[in-house]
């Protein structure tokens, strides 16, 4: 246990710096996500466009993912309406604990010595990447997010280890609890159901696949339904993907007609209903690209490059975060990762495929919807397990071959005698 908990107090003390120096008010999406969770946190509910329905327990709002505006509400409940300061903290503690839990998912992906080497190596760089550690003071989901996918992987890889089908139960609600935070694994949801029918050697497979799909459901199950109950649609988690659609368009420099895209506040002055005018957003969208194909490979290396961007700087919901540590550290991370994928591609590769898969769905929902530049950051701790058994996977292959190579000399002399 020495490990984490030394890469957990290496990571605490910069990150509650963060939070008590961020005191500017919330900006741009935190404020939606404050309108939000005040009223949940009263008891009142909370107002959707179209109507008001009594309080739900999973809030009631459709416009967004409930994940993080819940997690919002929870806080204030304890520590005050619109307490900032106790949220910054608790998001502190909770991504300090981030770091301990690379560890962790480290140690179970690779095992033994080479974990701990790998745990210890991706645990420090994430204990004080500058762009992540930033977002410890915004009211912004990346933190949740983060912990959340963490804590389905370090489950997830704990369950088959020692064939304990509840603790898959308990993995596959945190993958449904990630994504009522942040979407941007719903593929991992059938992903996981196949990873867990190729796992080598599992004795109760059936029980661990029902058992995610339970998991799952028991937490996304209940925000579906209350869409339900507010639009009589079926909508699985919130309405808000035809307006990322279309601000994905909106951005390109260089389309063969612009003017063809209706302007947002044309939209919106039609007066429609959440869900309606989510749906004309995404027609408007799909409509262009229809009849005009060609600049489709504009809009999705416009994409490429946010997600590939790594700079001093970046401005996220109206303020600039400064990331001195971005242009080397996540370039690196990115392409240790991709390396990895060669450097003894046998070894725990089924544990390697889960967070390989984890971190290809966040990129993957980021290119079919809209890419932030924010969007990529929860998966640098991933990219950061990858990269770090790069190094260590290659030292570790290096120290089989020495001993197989000495005692080859060895035996050389009697062989000649």
């Amino acid at each position: 246990m020495a490990l984490p908990v030394v890469i957990f107090l290496f990571a605490l003390g910069p990150r509650l710096e963060v939070a008590r120096g961020h005191t500017k008010p919330p900006q741009s999406e935190e404020a939606l996500y404050n309108r939000y969770a005040v009223p949940w946190a009263r008891g009142e509910g909370a107002e959707p466009r179209e109507k008001v329905l009594p309080w739900h327990p999973y809030g009631s709002f459709t416009h967004r993912p409930p994940g993080y505006t819940l997690f919002l509400g929870t806080i204030y409940r304890l520590a005050g309406i619109e307490n900032f300061g106790a949220v910054r903290t608790a998001q502190a503690w909770l991504d300090a604990s981030s770091t301990a839990l690379v560890y962790a998912l480290a140690v179970l992906a690779f095992g033994g010595r080479p974990g701990r080497a790998v745990g210890l190596t991706a645990g420090l760089l994430v204990a004080r990447y500058d762009f992540l550690m930033l977002f410890v003071g915004r009211l912004l989901s990346e933190v949740v997010f983060l912990w959340l996918c963490l804590m389905f992987l370090v489950l997830a890889l704990a369950a088959i280890r020692r064939d304990r089908p509840l603790a898959t139960l308990a993995a596959g609600f945190a993958l449904g609890w990630a994504n009522l935070v942040r979407p941007f694994v719903l593929f991992v949801v059938p992903g996981y159901l196949l990873w867990l029918i190729l796992a080598p050697g599992l004795p109760r497979r059936r029980a661990h696949v029902a058992l995610a799909a339970l998991g799952v459901l028991l937490a996304i199950g209940p925000v579906t339904w209350r869409n339900w109950q507010f639009h009589h649609r079926l909508i699985l988690i919130s309405t808000n993907s035809g307006y990322t659609l279309y601000h994905s368009l909106t951005d390109v420099e260089d389309l063969e007609a612009p003017e063809e895209i209706p302007p947002e506040a044309s939209i919106d002055a039609r007066g429609l209903g959440e869900v309606d005018e989510q749906a004309a957003f995404r027609r408007a969208a799909l409509d262009y690209m229809g009849r005009h194909p060609r600049d489709i490979p504009k809009i999705f290396a416009r994409k490429l490059g946010v997600l590939w961007a790594a700079k001093g700087g970046h401005k996220i919901s109206h303020e600039l975060m400064v990331t001195p540590d971005d242009p080397w550290l996540y370039p690196l991370v990115l392409l240790g990762a991709l390396a990895s994928l060669a450097v003894r591609p046998r070894f725990a590769w089924h544990a390697r495929l889960l967070v390989a898969g984890t971190i290809a769905s966040q990129y993957l929902v980021s290119l079919l919807a809209n890419a932030e530049v924010r969007y990529r950051v929860p998966a640098v701790p991933l990219l950061a397990v990858l990269a770090a058994w790069t190094v260590w996977g290659l030292v570790d292959r290096a120290a089989r071959r020495l001993p197989a190579g000495r005692s080859n000399a060895a035996a050389s002399p009697a062989a000649g005698a």
